[in-house]
């Protein structure tokens, strides 16, 4: 009966209806397509956060994602990655991944943009960019604080973007990718120092819990055990229980429900399957051990939670 679902969530794409996902509609802004869905050679769009949303819910989104914090706070997970930017921090978010924002605080200023694998062209992927930027994957870290000056050069690149944007004089688009890729080049080199720096402190621990997060952001969907990711890691199921607990509040299987209640709820808010065809995406015995299982981690049966964004 069920043979026919697609094998994965449903994908945001970058298109027009994408701006009512993030964007209030309520305050008046010229920046970038503040103001406007309408997107770049349909794949390309720059922004404040003026107007932004307080709560964005889990989406998976399909395209890339550079912001730039230049005041204020704010609260985002990107998988099961909790990160509190503040001033020059930047974060990077990359097709596939599951994205989701809330607390802002009232002073919160960032700029982002978000570009399609068809934006960014060939010259993004012949030059093997996912290689040299590491952040630009799942295994780097993709959010870090830049230096002052470096936040200050990007900071005028986002205004030479916007200013492109606003004048669409001929080759507007081919500017704007040579602008991100020097984004790219000007983060790589306070990245290379961040990580000169973390090989230099990091405790093992810490590398390990780092490293445990990032594969079950990568692979929760077919891998559910905690000792199937001990020996993707090297380690004994044990040793990998007791250092994530030791880090952070949760045992390793906790992080792994984790994972998989934030893909659950973004099937509830963004797709119209029914609860049975979801509790069998995600591969749960029957429906009523996904409703067991969901209701014990948030109190609310998942028809409950799904009613919440109708």
């Amino acid at each position: 009966m069920y043979k026919n679902i697609s094998p994965d969530i449903k994908r945001i794409y970058l298109d027009q209806s994408l701006h009512q996902i993030h964007k209030k509609n309520v305050v008046n802004s010229k920046f970038g397509m503040d103001d406007t869905p309408e997107l770049l050679d349909g794949g390309f769009g720059l922004y404040s956060t003026i107007d932004l949303k307080g709560n964005i819910e889990p989406i998976k989104t399909e395209y890339f994602r550079i912001s730039l914090t230049r005041q204020g706070n704010v609260c985002f997970n990107i998988g099961l990655e909790k990160h509190h930017p503040v001033r020059n921090t930047i974060v990077f978010g990359i097709p596939g991944q599951i994205f989701s924002l809330s607390n802002p605080s009232e002073d919160f200023l960032a700029y982002y943009m978000l570009f399609s694998e068809k934006f960014i062209g060939d010259i993004f992927f012949q030059h093997n960019s996912r290689q040299q930027f590491p952040f630009l994957t799942y295994q780097g870290f993709q959010c870090f604080n830049l230096s002052e000056e470096t936040a200050a050069e990007i900071d005028n690149i986002y205004h030479k973007i916007n200013a492109e944007i606003k004048s669409r004089k001929s080759k507007c688009s081919d500017a704007i990718r040579l602008y991100i890729q020097l984004i790219l080049i000007y983060a790589s080199r306070d990245y290379e120092k961040m990580i000169f720096q973390h090989q230099n402190t990091s405790h093992s621990a810490v590398a390990l819990y780092n490293n445990f997060i990032k594969l079950v952001s990568q692979h929760f969907l077919t891998i559910r055990k905690v000792a199937d990711y001990a020996v993707m890691l090297h380690v004994s199921a044990d040793h990998l229980n007791r250092t994530i607990k030791s880090q952070s509040d949760k045992t390793a299987g906790e992080f792994i429900q984790e994972m998989l209640m934030l893909e659950a709820k973004a099937y509830l808010i963004h797709t119209k399957m029914s609860i049975s065809e979801i509790a069998y995406q995600l591969d749960f015995s029957d429906p009523s051990h996904f409703n067991r299982f969901f209701k014990k981690l948030t109190a609310q049966t998942p028809v409950q939670f799904r009613n919440q964004f109708s």
